[in-house]
C-alpha cells in the first residue's frame, strides 16, 4: 500500500502487534523466575503477548479485503513469508526447528489460499452474521474434536520429522495452524466490510461485550473447579497451543477492544512508523536471541536483571524499528518484497 493511502491507526496496530511479539519472545527466551512485582509483569506479558499473533492475522485479513491480489502476487508474497519464517527458525534454534511453521507461514498460507477461505464466509460481502456463524462453528469444532489439534505441548508442535508432519502442522497441529487461526483473518475481512466508522465501533463494542461475558464465565468455572484459567500449553481452561475455544473468544475480544481504541484515539499512531516495517522488525528481533539465550544459560541471570532485559530489549526495537523506517525504508524486507513483486 502506498504511504499516501495508508491509515495511521492500522499501521499503529501493526506496530503494537510487533512490539507485543518482541516482548513475549524475549520473555520466552530468557524465562525470568518472576516473583513479587515482576509477577505482575509476567501476567501482563502473557495477556498482551497472546493478542499479538491474532492481531497480525486480523490485519492481514483486513488488508486482503481492501486490496485483493492476483495469483502471481499471492504466490510471490507467500513464498517470501515462508522464506522469512525459515530465517526466523534458524535465528532461534532454542525455540524452533528449521522447518517449524510459525505465524509467518500461517500468513503465507492465508495469502496463497485467499479465494478458498474467503469463500467459506463471504458470498456477496462480509457481515457480522456470517462472521459470528463461522466463529461459532469453529469454536464448536475445537471443542468436539480437540484431540485432532494435537497435544498441548511445545516440542510435538514444533518438531517436523517428515513432510507429512509438516503438512499437519501447517493445517491443524502446529503452533499457528490454518485451523482455527483462519477465524482472525475472517474477523479482519469483516471489519473491512463496514465502511462507516459508527457501524464498526458498534460491532466492536458488541463483540467485546459478548466475548467478555463468555470469558468471565470461563474464569468463574475455572476457579470453581480449581483448574488454571490460562496457560500457553498444558491442562487449563484457556490454552494458546492449541488455540482452544476460550482462547479464540478471549483473543477476538482483545483484538476488538484494541481496534476500537485505535480508531477512537490517536495514541497508537506513535508506533505507526514501526508498523510500516513490522515484518522486518519481526524477523530481525530473533537474530540476537541465540547468543543471549546461551549467555543467560551460562551465567543464570537473576529475575530482576532478566525482567529489565525483556523491557529494555522491547524498547530498543521500538526505537530501532522507527529509525529504520525513517532512514532506511528502502532497505527493509517490505521494500525488497515490493521491489521484486510480479506486476
Amino acid at each position: 500500500m502506498d504511504d499516501r493511502t495508508r491509515l495511521a491507526h492500522i499501521d499503529g496496530l501493526r506496530g503494537l502487534a510487533v512490539l507485543l511479539m518482541v516482548l513475549v519472545h524475549a520473555a520466552a527466551t530468557w524465562e525470568p523466575n518472576l516473583t513479587g512485582t515482576w509477577l505482575i509483569l509476567g501476567a501482563v506479558v502473557s495477556a498482551a503477548g497472546g493478542l499479538a499473533a491474532p492481531l497480525f492475522v486480523a490485519l492481514l485479513g483486513w488488508g486482503m479485503a481492501r486490496k485483493p491480489l492476483p495469483f502471481k502476487k499471492r504466490l510471490w508474497r507467500a513464498g517470501f513469508l515462508f522464506l522469512s519464517q525459515f530465517a526466523v527458525n534458524l535465528s532461534a534454534p532454542h525455540l524452533f526447528t528449521p522447518w517449524t511453521p510459525g505465524v509467518l507461514s500461517l500468513m503465507g498460507i492465508l495469502i496463497l489460499l485467499d479465494p478458498l477461505w474467503r469463500s467459506l464466509i463471504i458470498r456477496e460481502r462480509a457481515g457480522s452474521r456470517h462472521f459470528f456463524l463461522a466463529f461459532i462453528a469453529v469454536c464448536g469444532l475445537t471443542l468436539f474434536f480437540a484431540s485432532r489439534q494435537g497435544p498441548s505441548q511445545w516440542l510435538p508442535r514444533v518438531s517436523t520429522e517428515s513432510p507429512m508432519v509438516l503438512a499437519e502442522h501447517l493445517l491443524l497441529t502446529g503452533l499457528y495452524p490454518l485451523f482455527p487461526w483462519v477465524v482472525f483473518a475472517w474477523f479482519g475481512y469483516t471489519v473491512a466490510s463496514f465502511e462507516e466508522a459508527s457501524i464498526r465501533h458498534h460491532w466492536f463494542g458488541r463483540t467485546a461485550l459478548l466475548g467478555l461475558s463468555v470469558s468471565i464465565l470461563v474464569l468463574v468455572q475455572s476457579i470453581h473447579a480449581g483448574r488454571p484459567w490460562a496457560l500457553p500449553t498444558g491442562d487449563a481452561s484457556l490454552t494458546f497451543f492449541p488455540a482452544n475455544a476460550p482462547f479464540l473468544v478471549a483473543a477476538i475480544t482483545g483484538v476488538s477492544l484494541l481496534w476500537w481504541s485505535a480508531e477512537r484515539f490517536a495514541w497508537l499512531q506513535r508506533v505507526a512508523d514501526l508498523g510500516r516495517v513490522s515484518l522486518t522488525v519481526y524477523v530481525l528481533h530473533f537474530l540476537p536471541f541465540a547468543f543471549f539465550h546461551a549467555y543467560d544459560e551460562a551465567y543464570r541471570w537473576n529475575a530482576t536483571f532478566t525482567g529489565l532485559m525483556v523491557v529494555c530489549y522491547t524498547t530498543a526495537w521500538a526505537i530501532a524499528g522507527t529509525g529504520l523506517y525513517r532512514r532506511l525504508s528502502w532497505f527493509t524486507l517490505e521494500a525488497w518484497m515490493r521491489r521484486f513483486e510480479p506486476s
